[in-house]
């Protein structure tokens, strides 16, 4: 924790940070259980008078940190890719120093900074640069304005292709802009080493890049079509679309012309739905978000998890480029496995999924899309 979080709140402070809707009424109702209180009500109008009255000790406030975080922090993965023009890249010879990092990420008036000493770590066909910012909002309460948020840069290559992979895992605005800047500066030292040609772009995987009809394709066989024994597909259990504005919907879902701007779809089987089984109304709805549910069985743990594959501006900025984004959510582990391998269960789960979305891309992306 930082230095103000070494603090223990109390009074109002204390009051307004057990308040916080990341922590459950669960998490205060067993801190009191195991001191032995036990209180008629569960709600937080009850546990939290009696926390505020006898105070919370620092093992208690990391607790609740460490709850905080799990619940923001969720890492969002980015998938590109780059074409070289030769068979062979040396990732190594191209790496810009730490201090080479902290120079780009400077800017002025900015509320966030590069933290630590970050370096890229190598590995076969690959290098990956873990870093951390912190960020302060003068806005916040005490126990809120200023957090650190992690994310990561990797750049692989497997020898008898001539993409370059760039994976980017953010867990806030400000480290995706933070990976996009390293990332951008990577691409630029390929083309300076003539690794890269100067007028090659990066592919992404954006919403554009799919008629509606692939764009349902795409979305239902990445979710669906995960079946291997680490991480077996279950159930479809969001789904998120809208009409086609520009099209006239056909007769028995007519109801929706010029009504909806914005359908959320919660439950069980979804991918079975009317919408998505009938493939009929495919060109006529654009399907943005799909959540699903999986097992997954790892060396050191097994259990449960949800993906969330979402273009997550194409609702909230009307962005017809948004850019793919997955997520795992919701871990739940067997009787056994160790809690803190959840960050590990995501990034081993993100990096199944990668191989398989640049795949599914190349076959249903728009000829003209670049």
């Amino acid at each position: 924790m930082d230095k103000a979080k070494n603090i223990l709140p109390y009074g109002d402070a204390l009051r307004d940070f057990l308040a916080d809707g990341n922590i459950s009424k669960s998490e205060l109702r067993g801190i009191l259980r195991n001191r032995g209180i036990f209180t008629r009500e569960d709600d937080k109008t009850t546990t939290i008078p009696h926390l505020v009255t006898r105070g919370i000790t620092p093992n208690e406030l990391l607790e609740l940190y460490q709850t905080i975080s799990e619940t923001e922090e969720e890492p969002k993965a980015l998938t590109q890719t780059i074409r070289c023009n030769v068979p062979e890249v040396d990732l190594l010879s191209i790496l810009p120093s730490s201090e080479e990092i902290h120079e780009l990420i400077k800017k002025p008036f900015s509320n966030y900074e590069l933290i630590g000493i970050p370096n890229f770590v190598s590995n076969i066909g690959e290098v990956e640069l873990d870093f951390i910012i912190e960020r302060t909002d003068l806005t916040k309460s005490w126990d809120k304005n200023t957090k650190q948020f992690s994310g990561k840069v990797r750049f692989s290559k497997i020898d008898d292709e001539l993409d370059i992979n760039i994976s980017l895992s953010h867990t806030s605005p400000e480290t995706k802009e933070v990976a996009s800047v390293i990332s951008k500066e990577m691409v630029n030292r390929l083309k300076s080493a003539g690794f890269v040609n100067n007028d090659e772009s990066i592919r992404k995987i954006r919403f554009n890049d799919f008629t509606n009809i692939n764009r349902v394709t795409f979305l239902n066989k990445l979710s669906k079509e995960q079946t291997s024994n680490a991480l077996y597909f279950k159930d479809t259990r969001d789904l998120g679309f809208c009409p086609d504005e520009t099209q006239t919907l056909p007769d028995d879902i007519s109801w929706m012309q010029e009504k909806i701007t914005n359908l959320r779809l919660q439950g069980k089987n979804l991918h079975s739905t009317v919408f998505i089984r009938q493939k009929k109304y495919h060109e006529y709805i654009k399907v943005y978000q799909v959540e699903a549910s999986y097992s997954f069985d790892y060396d050191d743990c097994s259990g449960s998890c949800q993906i969330s594959y979402e273009f997550p501006e194409f609702i909230s900025k009307q962005d017809n480029s948004s850019e793919l984004s997955i997520k795992v959510l919701n871990i739940r582990f067997k009787d056994g496995s160790n809690r803190s391998l959840a960050g590990s269960v995501k990034e081993r789960t993100l990096k199944i999924l990668e191989k398989s979305k640049l795949k599914l891309h190349d076959i249903l992306k728009q000829h003209d899309s670049s």
